[in-house]
């Protein structure tokens, strides 16, 4: 397991899929991560839009960034096989949820997002989180 990971980044999330077998050995599949992630950091934002494509778009991302999203997932495993043309269109819907447009450039009111780290990301998904936990009522889980 080591051995394959090695080339991955730390920030980087792997998705396993482990496959025990009688003998009490396991095969085990590295896949790249969840095209969620891919999108929140090509657009950008800490998090998706909480109600998707009915409002305004939190992000704004391009074909040839749905293109090179499709690319680095057309090597997993149950991926193999299937057109790439079919899995960039998966992308494209799957920004569509997470209220991300799809464009052939950038829209103007998002031309900057590349000023911002992708390092920054994190932090303020994590900010977000405990915003939420903070504004749910006390003595309710």
């Amino acid at each position: 397991f080591n051995a394959r990971t090695t080339k991955v980044r730390p920030e980087v999330p792997v998705q396993v899929t482990i496959v025990p077998k009688t003998d009490r050995t396991y095969k085990f599949f590295l896949r790249s991560p969840q095209v969620q992630w891919f999108v929140q950091r090509v657009a950008r934002i800490p998090k998706g839009s909480d109600w998707g494509a009915g409002r305004a778009p939190v992000g704004n991302i391009t074909w040839k960034e749905v293109y090179h999203i499709a690319k680095a997932k057309s090597m997993d495993p149950q991926l193999v096989g299937i057109p790439l043309r079919t899995i960039c269109l998966s992308v494209r819907h799957t920004a569509a949820a997470m209220g991300v447009t799809v464009t052939r450039d950038l829209l103007p009111e998002f031309s900057k997002r590349d000023d911002q780290p992708v390092e920054e990301l994190e932090a303020l998904r994590k900010e977000i989180r405990l915003r939420n936990k903070a504004s749910r009522k006390p003595g309710k889980k």
